[in-house]
Formats: C-alpha cells, sequence, structure tokens
C-alpha cells in the first residue's frame, strides 16, 4: 500500500535582487539588473519576503550580505516594516547597533574608544517587529560600492 501525501507549500518565499544603480542624464536615478559589476558601481540589494498562508507570520529575521570586494554605503539600508536594522563586522557571527564601536589600546598604552567606520561592516540584518500580513509581502534595501 502507498500513502500519497501533497507536496506542502512553503509558507515563506525570499527572494534577493541585485541591481546597478546608475544616473540619466537629467540626473535621476535608475536601476538596470546587475549582470557584471565594475569598480566604482553602486548596487542595491532588494530583499522580498512573501507570505504564503492565510495568516499573520512573525519572528522575521532578515539577512543580507556585503560581498567581497564592496563596502556598505552609510544609511542606504530601507524598509517601510517596523524593524531594528544591526550590522555584523565578524562576517554575521554577531550583530550590533550603529555606530559599532571598539576598544583600541594606543602608542602609548591608553585605551581609546574608536568607531568603526561602514566600510567594515560585512553583514546587515534586520529584526522585524511587524508581522507579515497573511499572503502579504515586506521588502527591505541596502546599497555596497564595488571597491
Amino acid at each position: 500500500m502507498f500513502n500519497a501525501t501533497a507536496k506542502s507549500k512553503p509558507s515563506l518565499v525570499s527572494s534577493m535582487q541585485a541591481y546597478v544603480v546608475k544616473v540619466n542624464a537629467q540626473g535621476k536615478e535608475y536601476r538596470q539588473p546587475a549582470k557584471l559589476t565594475e569598480p566604482g558601481q553602486v548596487i542595491e540589494y532588494n530583499l522580498t519576503y512573501s507570505n504564503q498562508t492565510k495568516k499573520t507570520l512573525s519572528g522575521l529575521v532578515v539577512s543580507g550580505p556585503i560581498p567581497a570586494n564592496t563596502r556598505y554605503v552609510p544609511d542606504s539600508a530601507k524598509t517601510g516594516v517596523a524593524s531594528e536594522l544591526l550590522v555584523s563586522i565578524d562576517g554575521g557571527a554577531t550583530f550590533e547597533r550603529e555606530p559599532v564601536r571598539r576598544q583600541q589600546k594606543m602608542a602609548n598604552g591608553q585605551l581609546k574608544t574608536v568607531i568603526i567606520p561602514p566600510e567594515k561592516y560585512t553583514n546587515l540584518r534586520w529584526k522585524v517587529k511587524q508581522p507579515i500580513a497573511a499572503l502579504g509581502r515586506q521588502l527591505y534595501s541596502y546599497r555596497v560600492k564595488v571597491k
């Protein structure tokens, strides 16, 4: 005897698209799908999370990498969703609020608090406070500059 079960549909579907940000002759920004990148180009990542169920989903944590040979564009992380932005400087092992501060030993032996610049960020994370509505979606974006 065989027991057939229907494949279950995932409750949450995510996607990430990369676009090269360009400026036209009138000074207006536009985006094109990123296929190849060159030094100096700005890349915008768009992350979409879609709820496939008829129930709200909560507890979402949205993460985005900052690829090697790029640097985060300060203040470019955007969403219309109630959330807290966290950043990582250690490949995603830990996350914290901006500005990231560290104690650094100076030449004279004293410790000084320094702010780690955004170009040292390796990952971003949104700690989402707002559930995704039934059959709804949430959008997040951020930019990096190619070194």
